[in-house]
């Protein structure tokens, strides 16, 4: 009996041992310094009076000392270096690493401390109209691009042949404003920050399209403890809510608005009136619609109201697909769809029908007489392009960017027919002056409702906290209130 008792007390003080020499393992994992690299990026990462600052620098300081986490910042000289020495570990991490489903599974991130947001800009006015399709861009004159930066191989992909290369951003932003090329792909915020000493960003450089969203974290090497990632990206969160991310930003970009900052949430909208559209120009612009409403609503009930961004659809649908804590809407539920997003909702609906020109004198009752036009116009990835697509239409004219853009299409003559959403159609037909007996609206084509379609990666907590308080809206009253305020007659959804 002795031995039995000497065995049990034996083992239980060998697996105490075990367990306390695990949890200091631990613990030490938790407490080593890590290696923070970055690459030359003004206004994100670089050297000031010998000091590593920047966006990105400061808020990665921030969050770190605030969570505790011991760390060291260094300046690599070449940006394939400092990735593969991160990728490799360990206790490594690499700021202003954009966040893309490419690189999602080689590190643990924290974030977003930044957004980027690649442009096509112009030196001098030649009257181009902003947002130019993207299409139309890829005809423009000689463009200055850095090899191999994200703002190139976005636009390789995209198939532009009209690139011209230098091996530094300092090198084609000379040869743009030494009037070399027109034209330069750039990051807004890296090209605002590298003219600002001289004035001659407002004045003299015009935006042609806005092409990519990227928003950029720390990317820690896999070997860093998931408490400590959490741990800094609480810290991150923190930041953005107490509006300690706004003042480290104007530091560096003094006129920079908020809105052009990250969120808790990274929110996308397009501008497709009533349900989520732009007014006012500068400090003075806002994103208005009924499902913003809705949208800013359910927020102010979580506690915290993350901005809106409005951007084009095909940009903001691709964002939504991959981003942790990202949505975008007012997104047609259809059943393609279905499995690529999680949903709140519904917050609009999407009746689509085939609109003519009274004048015309055509009558659209079955698809097959719509496929028998020579054109059918709609907004450029659309669920009303993926319909027209998968029907096999070959009359598709999906060079418009936004629901103005198709409508503008029709009313102009440029095709016999368009494809759009009922509530679209009344609202801008009022909006630029255009009596709806001019317009005929022809078969209903489609039927779905409109969401708030969140990203696979967005925690399910998350998406079921804001279809609750979707919920408590229609319960309380508040939703009718909202809806009648844009839709009043109209059944709701």
């Amino acid at each position: 009996m002795k031995n039995k008792l000497f065995l049990i007390a034996t083992s239980f003080l060998m697996i105490t041992a075990i367990f306390i020499l695990n949890s200091c393992k631990k613990d030490d994992t938790e407490n080593e310094t890590i290696q923070v690299a970055g690459v030359p990026f003004n206004p994100n990462y670089f050297i000031s009076d010998g000091k590593i600052v920047g966006i990105d620098a400061d808020i990665a300081a921030k969050a770190m000392q605030n969570a505790g986490v011991e760390y060291n910042m260094s300046m690599s000289d070449f940006w394939p270096g400092a990735y593969d020495a991160t990728l490799n570990g360990p206790n490594k991490a690499l700021l202003t690493t954009a966040f893309t489903p490419e690189r999602k599974d080689f590190f643990k991130w924290a974030g977003p401390t930044s957004q980027s947001m690649f442009g096509i800009f112009e030196n001098g006015y030649s009257g181009l109209v902003y947002p130019m399709p993207i299409e139309e861009c890829m005809l423009l004159p000689p463009i200055a691009v850095v090899k191999n930066w994200m703002e190139t191989t976005t636009l390789e992909e995209l198939g532009f042949d009209n690139l011209v290369y230098y091996d530094t951003y300092d090198e084609a932003l000379n040869a743009f404003l030494n009037g070399e090329v027109k034209f330069i792909a750039s990051d807004f915020y890296h090209l605002a920050a590298e003219l600002k000493p001289s004035g001659y960003y407002i004045g003299n450089v015009f935006t042609i399209t806005r092409y990519r969203t990227v928003y950029n974290y720390i990317a820690f090497s896999k070997d860093v403890s998931d408490v400590v990632v959490n741990k800094v990206q609480n810290e991150i969160e923190n930041l953005i809510k107490d509006q300690s991310m706004v003042s480290i930003v104007n530091d560096y970009l003094p006129a920079m608005p908020s809105d052009y900052m990250p969120g808790t949430i990274q929110l996308f909208t397009e501008v497709s009136p009533p349900n989520n559209f732009g007014t006012g120009q500068g400090t003075e612009r806002k994103v208005e619609g009924s499902a913003v409403d809705f949208v800013n609503e359910i927020q102010r009930r979580t506690g915290y109201v993350n901005k809106i961004n409005l951007s084009l659809w095909n940009d903001a649908y691709a964002v939504a697909q991959y981003l942790p804590n990202s949505a975008v809407f007012t997104t047609a539920r259809t059943p393609e769809r279905e499995n690529m997003f999680q949903w709140v909702g519904p917050v609009s609906s999407s009746r689509s029908h085939f609109y003519t020109l009274a004048s015309s004198g055509l009558t659209i009752e079955t698809l097959e007489q719509a496929k028998a036009l020579q054109s059918i116009a709609t907004p450029n990835g659309w669920f009303t392009h993926d319909f027209l697509v998968n029907n096999n239409f070959p009359n598709i004219v999906a060079t418009a960017i936004t629901s103005q853009d198709a409508f503008n299409q029709l009313i102009t003559g440029e095709v016999d027919a368009l494809l759009l959403t009922d509530v679209s159609v009344k609202w801008l037909a009022d909006l630029n002056d255009i009596p709806m007996s001019d317009i005929t609206q022809q078969m209903e084509a489609l039927n779905f409702n409109g969401y708030i379609a969140f990203s696979l990666s967005t925690p399910a907590s998350t998406v079921q906290q804001w279809q609750s308080h979707l919920d408590a809206m229609k319960t309380d009253g508040t939703f009718e209130t909202i809806w009648n305020k844009w839709f009043e007659g109209i059944p709701m959804p």
